[in-house]
């Protein structure tokens, strides 16, 4: 996927490269040229591949809420927007369309660790992430957590885990809920 694929003509040979490495060498035009075409038209295949293997996934969940568009490889749940083609999330509300963190993975932590049953809770967790990269803080999900970094937490990050209910904030960890992990972080990164 996202391969640079080149037909480069010199010292009167033809050749093909891939990511700046040639992979066919021909001094006949069409032969080059049908090598060339093969090459894209494979890539176009397992990027189709992998389109598909994500939207079944995805349809497996069978969530009423989940709008998967084919044609245009484009998933949409709540407030967030996947873009396959791009592989980025954005919080779209009110005309507003905030590009976030995570692409993939981001839209795959929101349906599966929280939001498959309540797509409230993921609303207001990706307003969340929105809030931390207008803040220009950095933030990941990783497993069941999200950790947001920034120089203001003690020891450069504050961590929630969904699974756990704890909240940790570098020099404790506490039992508590996700609201109150927001506040947290919100009260600390102040959006600017």
């Amino acid at each position: 996927m996202n391969s640079k694929v080149e037909l480069i003509y010199e010292n009167n040979e033809y050749s093909v490269a891939v990511n700046g490495s040639i992979v066919n060498k021909d001094k006949d035009l069409e032969n080059a040229f049908a090598q060339f075409k093969s090459i894209i038209n494979n890539n176009k295949s397992a990027e189709a591949k992998a389109w598909d293997e994500i939207a079944e996934k995805f349809q497996a969940l069978n969530n009423s809420n989940l709008d998967i568009n084919y044609e245009f490889r484009t998933m949409s749940y709540g407030n967030m927007k996947y873009f396959y083609n791009m592989s980025k999330v954005f919080y779209i509300l009110n005309g507003e369309m905030v590009p976030l963190i995570g692409g993939y993975e981001l839209f795959k932590f929101t349906l599966n660790v929280l939001g498959n049953e309540d797509i409230d809770k993921a609303n207001d967790f990706i307003e969340f992430c929105k809030n931390i990269v207008m803040s220009k803080i950095n933030y990941r999900v990783i497993d069941t957590s999200i950790i947001v970094s920034s120089a203001s937490f003690n020891y450069g990050s504050a961590e929630y885990n969904f699974n756990s209910k704890k909240i940790n904030k570098g020099a404790s960890i506490l039992t508590g809920s996700f609201e109150e992990f927001k506040n947290y972080v919100l009260s600390i990164i102040k959006p600017m």
